[in-house]
């Protein structure tokens, strides 16, 4: 009996584990993949101002040298600013594989993900896109608590036999996968039901000084706009079986960077409220509950400015001069925490 009850829990144990051991499939290698997407585009994009309805498409994708894989699936306009201020012609994606995507397939474990597509058909756009894309690389080298992405060819056409257009885009992995690897689970919460004392020190300076190295300013570990999910462009991690009210040690993990300087897309503003007239000026605004962690954050970004730097080198989608500005860009980030007195002017003395 105890040996039959001691299989059962490991068995049940290995199908809990098996969606996001198979969705780690996808993002644990960094090849670009293939892939196309058949569907009723032209009305997406139409509609993709006030419309986030799914529609149903076709995806065929190829793992370098790996056999093509076809899956039907449903896609739909996300994000919001992309989707509906009119700066961009094309809306990132969602792509929706129904419960989850089948047992062998590339996508098994994922039920639903993110692209980031094209903004514009120019090469100065998709140029910005490789370095949205390398932007999670470079946070991916500070910490596992961090999002995955995968880097594809992605060809966006109306139906079968049309030409499309191909563009650089990349999937970014869900936020169950990320906690799932790390040991922790989603927290999800509403503005003002995580107090900044609940966050882990340390997680929130590393999060806030990668924020400070690229230069954004969109976010916030804290806040979301009015009805939605926490937090602005960012989402909680916690042990698992934590609620808002309990939780302890939580961890914020970032995403969506296209508005920083490192990107410096068109479109990108300053809010008036803040004392800054450029996304190229860098503006502190990491919480002061974490600045005793600052000091050892700082320590753990000049031990990998080697690696970081070298990312930002050795991307050969970039054009040289774009390769040039972001590394630039980032060196200026070690200039400032490289220098004690400059450390307490813009970082420790500017926090909120």
């Amino acid at each position: 009996m105890i040996r039959a009850l001691w299989f059962g829990l490991l068995a049940l144990a290995a199908f809990t584990a098996a969606p996001a051991a198979a969705a780690a499939r996808l993002f644990s290698e960094d090849a670009p993949l293939t892939i196309a997407i058949t569907g009723p585009f032209n009305e997406l994009v139409r509609k993709a101002k006030t419309n986030k309805d799914p529609y149903p498409a076709t995806l065929t994708v190829r793992d370098g040298g790996g056999p093509v894989e076809t899956l039907k699936i449903q896609i739909r306009a996300r994000g919001l600013f992309r989707r509906t201020s009119g700066s961009c012609a094309f809306p990132p994606i969602g792509l929706d594989f129904g419960k989850q995507a089948p047992k062998g397939s590339l996508f098994h474990g994922d039920g639903k993900l993110k692209l980031v597509t094209y903004c514009r058909t120019g090469s100065d756009y998709e140029q910005r896109i490789i370095m949205e894309h390398l932007s999670y690389k470079l946070y991916n080298l500070m910490t596992p608590l961090s999002y995955r992405v995968r880097a594809a060819q992605v060809t966006y056409r109306n139906a079968e036999g049309d030409a499309g257009v191909t563009r650089f885009g990349f999937l970014i992995e869900d936020t169950d996968d990320v906690a799932a690897r790390n040991g922790m689970a989603e927290l999800e919460a509403m503005t003002g039901q995580v107090r900044s004392s609940q966050l882990d020190p340390r997680a929130t300076a590393r999060a806030a000084l990668f924020e400070f190295m690229i230069g954004n300013v969109d976010w916030a570990f804290l806040a979301a706009p009015p009805g939605e999910k926490c937090c602005h462009n960012s989402y909680f991690l916690a042990a698992k079986g934590a609620t808002p009210a309990t939780a302890a040690g939580v961890v914020p993990v970032p995403y969506d960077w296209d508005w920083s300087g490192f990107i410096n897309p068109p479109y990108a503003t300053v809010p008036p409220t803040l004392p800054i007239s450029r996304v190229t000026e860098r503006l502190y605004r990491g919480y002061c509950v974490s600045n005793g962690a600052i000091p050892a954050a700082i320590d753990e970004y000049r031990a990998r400015k080697a690696e970081l730097l070298a990312l930002v080198s050795n991307e050969t989608r970039l054009e040289p001069a774009y390769r040039d500005r972001g590394r630039r860009f980032l060196e200026g980030f070690f200039e400032v925490i490289d220098d004690p007195d400059r450390v307490q002017s813009q970082i420790i003395k500017r926090c909120r």
